[in-house]
Parts: C-alpha cells; sequence; structure tokens
C-alpha cells in the first residue's frame, strides 16, 4: 500500500479538508429531488433529525446540499442561524465557500449511486457580520461566491454583529433525501424530506449518528438502519466521512 504524501491525509485530503461519499439506492434524481448533509458542529453530542418540526432543528449549525436541474448540479453550503428568541426556526443562511472550499464530484464511483464532496472545514466557522432579520423564507440566493476569498464570508441586513457558537472538536451528522430543488431547499432549511439514515426515514425521530473527532485523521463507512424507508431510486443506503485534521 503506497503512503499518504505529506500533508495528504485519508481519501488524499489536505489538511483541514473533510469528504462526504453519499450513496443511494440505483440512482439520483436531481430533477426533482435534492440531497443534504447536515452536520452539528455544536459538540452537544445532538444528531441532526428528519423531524425538524418536533424538536425545531436541534443539532443543526450546518448543511451541504446538492441538487440542481437540467444538467447543472453544484454543492451548496448552508449555515443555521439561531435568533435569540429559540422557539423560533433557525434562518438559513447561504455560505460563499470558493470553489476550492467546496468541490463536488456528482458520480464519484460512475454508475450515478454515489457522489462526492470534499470541503474545507473553515466552512463552518462561517459567521454573518450582520443579525439576519428572524425568518422562516430568507430571500437570499444559494449561489456561491464568484470571487475566491480567504474565509467563506455571507452578507445580512445592517445590525448588531452576531456570533455563531464555536465550533467542536466533535460532530454529529444526518444524510437526507429532500424534494424539491435547492432553493426550496434554503426556504424552509428541510423542505419534504423523504429519507434519512434513521430507521423511520423521512419522519425518523430516534438516529444517532457517529460521532466524528475532527481533530483526528479517519475514514468511517456506515449504512442506512433498516425500517421504513421509500421505495424509490434515491432512497438511502449509507455513505462514507473522511476527515484530515
Amino acid at each position: 500500500m503506497t503512503p499518504n504524501r505529506t500533508g495528504v491525509g485519508p481519501g488524499g485530503l489536505a489538511s483541514g479538508f473533510m469528504s462526504v461519499k453519499f450513496r443511494v439506492q440505483t440512482g439520483f434524481n436531481f430533477s426533482s429531488d435534492s440531497y443534504a448533509i447536515v452536520f452539528n458542529t455544536s459538540g452537544d453530542g445532538t444528531t441532526p433529525l428528519a423531524s425538524t418540526l418536533s424538536n425545531n432543528y436541534a443539532g443543526y449549525s450546518i448543511a451541504i446540499v446538492v441538487g440542481g436541474s437540467g444538467g447543472s448540479v453544484q454543492a451548496y453550503a448552508f449555515y443555521y442561524y439561531r435568533p435569540n428568541n429559540t422557539a423560533q426556526a433557525p434562518v438559513l443562511y447561504p455560505i460563499g465557500a470558493t470553489p476550492q472550499q467546496l468541490i463536488l464530484n456528482p458520480n464519484s464511483n460512475g454508475q450515478n449511486t454515489e457522489f462526492s464532496v470534499i470541503f474545507d472545514r473553515v466552512i463552518a466557522d462561517f459567521s454573518v457580520s450582520a443579525t439576519p432579520t428572524p425568518s422562516a423564507s430568507p430571500s437570499a440566493s444559494p449561489t456561491p461566491s464568484a470571487s475566491p476569498s480567504a474565509s467563506p464570508s455571507g452578507s445580512a441586513s445592517p445590525g448588531a454583529t452576531a456570533t455563531p457558537p464555536a465550533v467542536a472538536e466533535f460532530w454529529n451528522f444526518n444524510f437526507f433525501v429532500v424534494q424539491g430543488q435547492v432553493t426550496q431547499f434554503e426556504s424552509e432549511g428541510s423542505l419534504g424530506i423523504i429519507d434519512s439514515l434513521g430507521a423511520g426515514g423521512g419522519t425518523d425521530t430516534t438516529y444517532q449518528s457517529p460521532s466524528l473527532d475532527v481533530a483526528t485523521a479517519f475514514d468511517t463507512t456506515f449504512y442506512v438502519q433498516a425500517g421504513t424507508h421509500p421505495s424509490i431510486p434515491d432512497a438511502l443506503t449509507g455513505g462514507e466521512i473522511a476527515n484530515n485534521p
């Protein structure tokens, strides 16, 4: 086995990067569905679940969403901003990740059943420069920044400075198949979840993801829990997450 090059970790990742492989049954349906990887970067051990209405998006910190139509499939990164009134649903804001910070391979196994996203973990440090106006349906467009920058940036209406919770060493996650395009996901944050890694599929309330120590190098594979999952080509089968600290 050939060792990794200096500075390159599991899966050939550069230091500070993570890769995610998202796998489905027999094929993606980018014309009508989107695919979300949601991370909880707070370190509180909560897994983001499909049942967002019952738990007010507990464990939702950032999302990487893959979708598109007309042959144009892209990856987008979003941050869940929580207003001071925690009873209100979080506001979803696009992270202006550069092409070097968010890299998509829409058919990484050549069979249209797996896509891969490589991203710079610095995007989890995203913070808005001003307090967003609390709203369940922000109007910002999920278009990645066109000009490269040293760190992700976002825009919001003028107001007091807002700082999100610090990014912790241990992350939790979940994968979702979502009905609708990325713009619809942005307006709702979890619009029409069809499937998830948990046994309850699109309405699961019990899944507990592995805890990812992002301060270490790892490459872990996992599978969807047996249970109530839809009979569709893009029902989840599992995935793989690799990290280089």
